[in-house]
């Protein structure tokens, strides 16, 4: 079976969408591709190969359709745009975070059980070829009882006046980290902070973010101790370490196969892969194909917004009583 799919928005991250999907389309997976921007330029930009452009997402939907529109417009307007797909009974996957606040994304989830569209979050790191690699290691208990992670993510882009460092960049380690260790993902924090030239400033205005929480323990841990480090305008960095009694796991996740096991003592070794496509290839394929992984992650969309929502609560009030010190 091929798929036909829609790209709803062709910015930067619009056109990461449209490559893996050429891609796909190459090997026979994905039948055709069509996109929408407002801007006819960004659509006068895009490959000879896409099927079709348009700039008007309607005028698209009642054209062609489809097995899966992807939603990867400013964040703003994802729940306005998604129930509105959403109510043609189509399949959305919108990018993250799919909504700014948890009533949003109770609205998305109402819209897309109300009819017969299925609704998913951008928040691919749960596809990566090592981090479910890495998973199965845990739950194999090869590097003894979990004990804590740490996620670093640094980029050499500039910040979006738009963004913050939480929702921005934080908000991926905020999905996987529980998804990784197997816990409920809703942590205690023990230190949240944010800062710019390494002062302490307003969430709104940081370019870098701090947080040092615990997930409590459950029938497969005894607690697990989690590390957050984010920022722009820095040297990219893109690291996950898991630290175990026995050993260790650490993979930089900006490569599809880059998971090692060892310890600094003993040295690590790579972790063989089967397959090594990328995050959003793999998304792409779960989505379309139904997968159970796909329809497990759907059902964690409040969850993580939640979560989410405290964190920069959380934040916020740090960042107004240090930021004037």
């Amino acid at each position: 079976m091929t798929y036909t799919v829609g790209v709803v928005g062709c910015g930067r991250w619009g056109l990461a969408h449209i490559r893996t999907l050429l891609k796909l389309k190459a090997s026979g997976f994905v039948k055709e591709i069509y996109a929408c921007d407002v801007d006819e330029k960004r659509l006068d930009e895009l490959p000879d190969s896409i099927d079709g452009c348009f700039t008007a997402w309607m005028e698209m939907c009642d054209t062609v359709h489809f097995d899966l529109i992807a939603l990867v417009t400013p964040n703003r307007t994802h729940v306005s745009l998604g129930k509105a797909m959403l109510s043609r009974g189509l399949n959305v996957l919108i990018e993250k975070p799919i909504a700014t606040s948890p009533q949003g994304v109770k609205e998305l989830i109402h819209q897309a059980n109300a009819g017969n569209g299925t609704l998913h979050s951008g928040y691919l790191l749960r596809y990566h070829p090592s981090i479910l690699a890495a998973k199965e290691i845990i739950e194999q208990g090869q590097i003894g009882l979990l004990k804590s992670i740490r996620y670093v993510k640094y980029s050499s882009r500039n910040k979006n006046p738009t963004a913050n460092a939480i929702d921005g960049l934080a908000s991926h380690a905020l999905d996987t980290i529980p998804f990784l260790a197997g816990v409920r993902p809703k942590p205690f924090f023990n230190n949240i902070a944010v800062f710019n030239q390494q002062k302490p400033t307003y969430l709104a205005d940081a370019s870098e973010c701090h947080l040092n929480m615990r997930y409590p323990h459950n029938d497969n841990t005894g607690g697990v101790t989690a590390e957050i480090r984010v920022g722009w305008e820095q040297t990219d960095r893109s690291l996950i370490t898991v630290e175990g009694s026995r050993n260790c796991l650490r993979l930089d996740f900006r490569r599809s196969n880059a998971l090692e096991i060892g310890s600094l003592e003993g040295g690590f070794k790579p972790v063989s892969l089967a397959e090594a496509k990328t995050p959003l290839e793999s998304q792409y394929e779960q989505i379309l194909t139904r997968s159970e992984q796909s329809i497990l992650h759907s059902q964690t969309h409040l969850q993580t917004a939640e979560v989410l929502h405290y964190t920069m609560s959380r934040a916020e009030k740090w960042s107004g009583k240090y930021a004037e010190n």
